[in-house]
């Protein structure tokens, strides 16, 4: 698992890492997006609805841009939900989105090291210990 404090104070820490780092998140997102979108049922719809501004202060304090990244609405006939990002730098995991869908409210993170491909995990926000793989299933 991802060891942010570890990432954090290291001596290899630089512009070109955190860089890295947030372009390997944007990609995750997007791949997890399409994926998303892959599995929805007939009858579901899903686009991108909005953005949600990232600058961590890891960013910040090695001078990297902020960036915008994309929300992804889903909705049918009955019911609405979305997926936000909300922080790439989590302490357990490689990142972090929450989904929200009528009154419930999830959070999927990345347990994979870092810049290694993603292993998505789903928890109800109220028992986040019980982590499952996001998949299909």
């Amino acid at each position: 698992m991802s060891r942010v404090l570890e990432e954090t104070t290291g001596q290899d820490i630089d512009r070109d890492h955190v860089t890295r780092r947030v372009d390997d998140w944007v990609g995750r997102i997007n791949a997890l997006y399409d994926q998303v979108i892959a599995w929805l049922p007939t009858g579901w719809t899903a686009q991108k609805t909005g953005t949600i501004r990232m600058h961590e202060e890891l960013m910040q304090r090695s001078d990297v841009p902020a960036r915008d990244l994309p929300v992804l609405g889903l909705s049918s006939e009955r019911r609405s939900g979305r997926v936000e990002p909300r922080g790439l730098w989590i302490i357990g995991a490689n990142g972090r989105l929450d989904f929200f869908v009528g009154s419930q409210h999830y959070v999927i993170v990345d347990v994979a090291e870092n810049l290694q491909p993603p292993q998505w995990r789903i928890a109800p926000f109220s028992n986040r210990q019980q982590l499952q793989p996001l998949d299909l299933d």
